[in-house]
């Protein structure tokens, strides 16, 4: 075989390993295969090894592997990508994400990302983002320069929101699909970074939505427990923290929508309150209110984007996970999501 051969050919000339910074210059060699072999050794140095990985960056080998994501071929872009994804993993190695931040990393994955249609290119970018995204100093940088192409190019499209329901198939392949599971990792680390990284993801179009539909899909199904589930309850949980306070068109929507749903009509009879759903409700209950129990009235508008976040129906599904899943992270994310709800003063609350 042709390991056998190199192998033979390494024990007769007494061929020996390159030295770090000649495997480094090879990924400037004329020939791609060279490049792409050149950066697979740096990923098989690095792996588990801290002082290599800095060892890497001291010697420029981090913005040679980022010129190579611009490479003309698929075969480079995964070798590139497998070794950057190893030299930025793991709290130790920040200089390593800074740096990657410093040279351009993080436009040149995005670039990447948005031209490619390699699966493997796409997860191991996506991973590299996953990885950068836990650095607090480069969260601010990924919502800027990544959120809207992961959310329109991954996202969307693997969560099946605009895909036909009976495309069920479709369905099973997003929950095992590694690329969503990464970028959702990497819209959770970001999602912590303060109230205008918060702004910002609340008012990224498609984005909520489609959080929302992956955890309904995901019902009354083994992926209820999935990483993927945990990611997107938790980035809800965040984007819900202090909403009432932050968006003023929350406390709007709030109070006029669930008003008329929440409470009875004022010309009532019975004038006894109860508790917190306001006057007491009529027996026969008028068509446009509601009970805080059924579907929501048909008058009232199905909320879309950011109105998901504070709308009575995202109660049901967090509390359906709540009895359901069994992934304490999950938990904890969903009971926080409430939580954060239940804190705002505003009218939806007594839906809470």
């Amino acid at each position: 075989t042709h390991d056998q051969l190199s192998l033979k050919k390494h024990l007769e000339f007494g061929w020996r390993d390159p030295e770090l910074p000649e495997v480094i210059q090879m990924l400037q060699h004329q020939f791609p295969s060279v490049q792409s072999n050149a950066a697979a050794y740096l990923q098989h140095l690095c792996f588990g090894d801290n002082k290599i990985k800095a060892e890497i960056r001291r010697q420029g080998g981090i913005q040679l592997l980022v010129d190579l994501l611009d490479h003309r071929m698929a075969e480079v872009h995964r070798s590139a990508c497998g070794a950057l994804r190893n030299l930025v993993y793991g709290k130790a190695n920040d200089d390593n994400k800074i740096a990657l931040k410093n040279c351009g990393g993080i436009p040149a994955l995005v670039r990447l990302l948005r031209k490619t249609s390699d699966v493997e290119v796409r997860e191991l970018v996506t991973g590299v983002l996953w990885n950068l995204s836990s650095c607090d100093a480069l969260k601010m940088p990924i919502i800027q320069d990544a959120l809207a192409v992961l959310t329109n190019t991954v996202i969307i499209p693997h969560s099946t929101w605009d895909v036909s329901p009976h495309q069920e198939d479709r369905k099973l392949q997003m929950h095992t699909s590694q690329v969503l599971r990464n970028a959702t990792g990497c819209l959770r680390n970001v999602s912590s970074a303060g109230e205008e990284a918060r702004r910002r993801m609340r008012e990224c179009e498609g984005l909520t939505d489609t959080l929302l539909f992956v955890i309904q899909t995901s019902l009354g199904s083994s992926e209820i427990d999935s990483k993927t589930i945990e990611n997107c309850v938790c980035i809800l949980r965040n984007l819900s923290y202090r909403l009432a306070a932050e968006t003023s068109q929350g406390q709007q929507m709030g109070t006029d929508e669930l008003d008329g749903l929440l409470c009875s009509d004022a010309s009532g009879k019975d004038g006894e309150t109860s508790g917190c759903w306001g006057k007491k409700k009529k027996k026969k209950k008028s068509q446009d209110q509601w009970d805080g129990v059924g579907p929501l009235p048909d008058t009232a508008e199905p909320p879309k984007g950011i109105q998901m976040l504070w709308h009575p129906s995202i109660v049901k599904p967090y509390l359906t996970l709540l009895s359901e899943c069994s992934n304490p992270d999950t938990l904890e994310g969903a009971a926080g999501a409430l939580q954060n709800l239940a804190a705002g003063s505003w009218k939806v609350s007594p839906a809470v």
